[in-house]
């Protein structure tokens, strides 16, 4: 038998010596410890003696008993009354020490036959051995510290083992107590198919004992009572779904959560509950105290299958537990296990056995019907009918509220409607429950469809909301109603995108925003958009553009920049183009001076479409001053892609030609910006759209902006600057230019017209020149080159009418003699369009109107009598070739003509014109008579010539005709 070392005696009675100092000080709770520093030091100690044990020696006689009495002497210490509670891992860990010590000095860990002789001859200390075992591994387990405990039973049992050969050995009686201990800890450590062997051989080897016997099922049962206890249902159901171990028809369950040592458990416990119940079964069951076990052991067994998923067998189980005990319990759990196996008829009539019986509360009863209904929604409505009958029986607030509570938690369509219909029916709960049903019926609100596992249509979710703020809305805030409504009025949006009839809706919820006076900031904005968004679907444009401008005024331009942007999405969205853009000219208006140039061509294109919409001349003439103010100086500056400048130009080019006639300087200012952008970007085109038809499409534009720009000169209204003009007219030209080329290469390109125009616009260049001229410079009417346009192909009487009037407007603005020589200009300009005019024949009483009223024009063009006289010649010059001889006007054109238009407009036109020719013939009398006064014989020849020339024309009745005709019989030559 190998002794101790003098190292590990000495190591040995050191610890124990140490110990035997220190543990009786800290029984007083007076004594500070450090609680942490002495744990340390015990482990230390202790893994010492271990490292001696495991040698296999003993210690010395002498030693042995030393350290025996020093370790009873810790043994007591610890079971004195008085330990500090927060010296209890302490107290642990110390009688730890202690018994593996005393163990020590007894041979326990040495080798096997010197331990068995020993212990087999010291039956008395083997009985401390085994004790203190038991009780340590009791206090171990106390303080969580499990493997401990283990490690001190197997000392235990190996002291038990050592013993058990002996003659007449007392120490057999503790085998059972130590297997109980090990099966106490083998299940605390998480060690369960241990704990079940444990448990097996338990039961086999205390077979003939009643007391063992009990002791294991009542061990069996607490532990069943504490792991069903501690289970979480969902995660048991969760781990079995995933091992694919679930009945079928199971519920599903929330994922993300692992139950692996929560299905382990359950499956241990009913491997020990099927042990009971074996035993049980092999007992003659006499009593209603065993009767009543079998049952409680059947139920524990019955819920353990139902948590881990195998429905089936659990209702099997709980049929029996009923059948024992007759109680509500099993009943509760077969109707569990029959909800999760999907068995309608079962469900139902189990649920209706339970609202019959009145010892159930009905608060137990909703949780059981909320637990149906949510598995199994065919039997919703059965289910509620049954809970209503038995709510109805109860006269207290409380049951029908849970009632509510029911249709609340389950939340399908008909749930939520069924709700609704009792609290709209008058069946409402006292005034504690209504801050509740506020806040719930708020939250249904919210399960939008395609987002939720049980889903509400919109209308009910508007519903939700409408019931909560006209029955509940005096327990909620100012602040909270108002969101509420906001909520209301997206939903209302939403069903009537849906295609549902939502008019209703619409209205009842525009009449509730309508009602609002004082909005609280953080909701402001989003109540005006959809204040606005409703008011627009209903038709009414005006009270909603109302809510616009309020928005645009009394919120930050931040946020009203995106809710416009939102409502301006929201009404392009369902073809509202035109209200759309109204709304994008007043978001144009308000923020053009402090918004990015990019926010305002985003607004200003829905501002374009909704102008498209409507093709009226009014509203094209109406967006033209927003394009003019707001838009183009930001296209002039914006870097903008090719198609998005090709769009705008001509958009511009579309809106200018409505106002031609009402407003031309605008016309062309649009037209300009429109040039502009076409211009600007010829050279970044795709070779495919460069090409011919794209510059003639410049021209026509460059051209008809030219042609108003002159008419706006002549009216002295220019619209353009004298370099904007000119850098126009160079372009045309340019363009020219290239047909030229196109031209000589064979290519179509007809541009006489266009020549024209662009001399038209070099003439106002040349005029503005004139008026900007210093007053010492001399005036160069040749730069004019007023003679080269009667050469001109494709010029018309309305070209020398133009350059006429730009001649005699910038004649009123010089002085003598520069100012003659632009009327003349002028009178030239006139008197050639008269000659183009009489060119194309007069053939009718329109026409010959028309050939007047420019004659007319001329004659007070005329600055002197040179000129009048020259306007009077060519009208008598003119006379033969339309009345075709020496007939009167009245016979020429009295036939009815193919282009003479109606003969009531006709005759009117005909006397239109002999009025005319009669003022004419006066005037030139009057000439005669003044000059004939003067002397000049010649000028009154002439004068008297295109009198008689005139009245020959008129028709023999004309007073004036027959006054100047007797007048000029009268009147002698001076």
């Amino acid at each position: 038998m190998p002794a101790a070392t003098d190292d590990s005696t000495s190591g040995i009675l050191s610890s124990a010596e140490w110990l035997h100092n220190v543990a009786p000080c800290w029984l007083d709770a007076d004594v500070p410890v450090d609680v942490g520093d002495v744990l340390r030091e015990l482990a230390h100690r202790f893994d010492r003696v271990s490292a001696y044990a495991q040698k296999g020696s003993q210690l010395p006689l002498k030693a042995a008993l030393r350290v025996q009495v020093m370790a009873l002497d810790c043994w007591n210490a610890t079971a004195l009354s008085g330990w500090p509670a927060e010296r209890d891992k302490l107290k642990a860990q110390t009688r730890l020490l202690v018994t593996r010590l005393f163990l020590y000095s007894h041979c326990v860990f040495s080798e096997r036959e010197v331990r068995e002789a020993h212990l087999s001859h010291h039956q008395e200390d083997a009985e401390k051995c085994i004790l203190m075992c038991l009780k340590t591994s009791k206090e171990l387990l106390r303080t969580s510290s499990v493997d401990a405990a283990e490690e001190v039973l197997t000392w235990a049992a190996s002291v038990v083992q050592s013993c058990a050969l002996a003659t007449g050995s007392s120490v057999r009686r503790f085998a059972a107590e130590v297997q109980f201990a090990q099966l106490r800890a083998a299940w605390l450590a998480g060690r369960h198919d241990c704990a079940c062997a444990i448990a097996a051989q338990l039961a086999e080897e205390t077979r003939f004992s009643a007391t063992y016997k009990e002791a294991l099922f009542e061990f069996i049962y607490d532990t069943g009572v504490k792991a069903l206890q501690e289970t979480d249902f969902s995660v048991v159901l969760q781990s079995k779904d995933e091992k694919g171990e679930v009945d079928e028809g199971a519920a599903a369950l929330p994922s993300g959560t692992s139950a692996q040592p929560s299905h382990a458990v359950q499956a241990a416990l009913q491997r020990l509950l099927l042990l009971s119940l074996r035993l049980q079964g092999a007992m003659k069951v006499r009593t209603v105290k065993q009767r009543t076990f079998l049952g409680m052991t059947y139920l524990q067994y019955a819920y353990s299958l139902l948590l881990c998923g195998q429905y089936h067998a659990a209702a099997e189980a709980a049929t029996t537990s009923s059948e024992l005990l007759q109680t509500l319990e099993p009943i509760v759990v077969r109707f569990k296990a029959e909800v999760y196996r999907h068995d309608v008829e079962k469900v139902v009539v189990l649920f209706r056995a339970l609202c019959d019986d009145t010892a159930v509360d009905v608060g137990d009863l909703c949780a059981m019907a909320s637990l149906a209904m949510e598995n199994i929604p065919a039997v919703e409505e059965t289910l509620f009918v049954e809970l209503h009958r038995r709510v109805a029986a109860s006269e207290g607030a409380t049951d029908h509220f849970r009632l509510l509570c029911v249709l609340i938690r389950h939340s399908s369509e008909w749930s939520v409607a069924e709700l609704l219909r009792h609290l709209t029916s008058g069946d409402t709960p006292s005034s504690t429950f209504h801050r509740f049903l506020f806040c719930c019926l708020w939250q249904l609100s919210t399960k939008a469809e395609k987002t939720e596992l049980r889903c509400l249509s919109t209308a009910t979710r508007w519903s939700c909301l409408d019931v909560a703020q006209r029955l509940f809305g005096e327990v909620a805030s100012e602040e909270e109603l108002q969101a509420v409504l906001l909520d209301m009025a997206h939903l209302a949006l939403a069903l009537h995108d849906d295609g549902v009839e939502a008019m209703l809706v619409l209205d009842d919820t525009l009449r509730l925003l309508q009602r609002l006076d004082v909005v609280a900031s953080p909701l402001e904005a989003s109540l005006l958009l959809v204040h606005a968004q409703v008011a627009f679907l209903l038709g009414k444009t005006e009270h909603g553009m109302d809510r616009v401008r309020t928005l645009l005024a009394c919120t930050a331009e931040a946020t009203s920049v995106h809710a416009c942007s939102e409502l301006v999405t929201f009404l392009i969205r369902r073809s509202l183009l035109l209200v759309a853009g109204s709304v994008a000219e007043l978001c144009i208006a308000s923020f053009h001076e402090h918004q990015s140039p990019s926010c305002i061509i985003e607004f200003a294109k829905v501002f374009a479409m909704g102008s498209l919409v409507d093709p009226t001349e009014e509203r094209r003439a109406e967006i033209g001053g927003v394009l003019e103010a707001h838009v183009c100086p930001i296209l002039q500056h914006v870097t903008l892609t090719l198609p998005d400048a090709l769009w705008w130009s001509r958009l511009l080019w579309y809106t200018a030609e409505a106002l031609l006639d009402s407003n031309p300087v605008r016309a062309v200012r649009l037209l300009h910006a429109g040039v502009e952008l076409e211009a600007d970007r010829r050279d970044t085109r795709e070779p495919e759209v460069s090409g011919t038809a794209a510059n003639e499409i410049l021209r026509n534009r460059l051209c008809l902006l030219l042609d108003t720009e002159l008419d706006a000169f002549a009216a002295e209204q220019p619209a353009l600057s004298t370099a904007e003009l000119r850098r126009q007219s160079d372009r045309l030209a340019s363009l020219l230019t290239q047909c030229d080329d196109e031209e000589d290469r064979g290519g179509p390109c007809s541009t006489a017209r266009q020549r024209v125009t662009l001399a038209l616009a070099r003439i106002e260049a040349a005029l503005r020149a004139m008026l900007e001229r210093q007053a010492s410079t001399p005036l160069d009417v040749e730069a004019l080159h007023l003679a080269e346009l009667p050469c001109m192909a494709d010029i018309g009487c309305c070209d020398f009418e133009q350059v006429a009037a730009a001649c005699h407007h910038v004649a009123t603005h010089l002085s003598p003699p520069d100012s003659h020589y632009l009327c003349d200009a002028a009178l030239n300009a006139m008197l050639a369009s008269v000659k183009l005019q009489l060119g194309s024949a007069v053939t009718s009483a329109a026409g010959l109107a028309a050939f007047l009223a420019t004659l007319y024009a001329a004659f007070k063009v005329a600055r002197d009598v040179d000129g009048r006289l020259r306007v009077c010649e060519a009208l008598t010059e003119a006379l033969p070739c339309i009345t075709a001889g020496n007939a009167s006007l009245r016979s020429s054109f009295s036939r009815p003509h193919p282009d003479g238009g109606e003969p009531f407009t006709a005759h009117r036109d005909l006397c239109l014109c002999e009025t005319v020719v009669e003022f004419f013939a006066v005037e030139a009398w009057n000439e005669s008579v003044q000059w004939n006064v003067l002397q000049r014989r010649p000028l009154v020849e002439r004068w008297r010539a295109v009198a008689a020339a005139l009245t020959s024309v008129l028709g023999d009745t004309n007073a004036s005709k027959v006054a100047i005709d007797d007048l000029a019989a009268q009147m002698p030559l001076m």
